[in-house]
């Protein structure tokens, strides 16, 4: 099983987000330019959503999810700042999200979005 954390940026949120390289080899095999679908669950609700993953064709390879991932961060009402996990474990591929909140004085990460 492979995983990575992400506190999100701008073109996160607002364009497609950038998938850690390190992941790559745990994703579908991809010839680049092209997008592949991905059955992603959300470990918090247990619903699946369609992420497309897509590398360049040419020059740096950037992974980035888009499509699905566009109508997740909507549902979830993720924005600059907040985290995601993303697990990939032979074929199968979960993520949470998670936003930062204060509780007597203490700083928590809370999945309740």
């Amino acid at each position: 099983m492979s995983s990575f954390t992400k506190i999100l940026c701008e073109t996160d949120v607002k364009k497609q987000m950038a998938v850690n390289s390190d992941l790559v080899n745990h994703l579908p095999q991809s010839r680049g330019g092209e997008t592949v679908n991905l059955p992603v669950m959300d470990v918090s609700s247990g619903t699946t959503w369609e992420f497309g993953y897509y590398v360049r064709r040419d020059g740096h390879p950037k992974p980035v999810f888009q499509g699905g991932w566009h109508d997740y961060r909507r549902n979830k009402g993720l924005k600059v700042g907040d985290k995601i996990t993303f697990w990939a474990d032979d074929g199968s591929y979960r993520i949470k999200a998670e936003r930062k909140i204060k509780l007597m004085g203490q700083e928590f990460w809370s999945s309740d979005l």
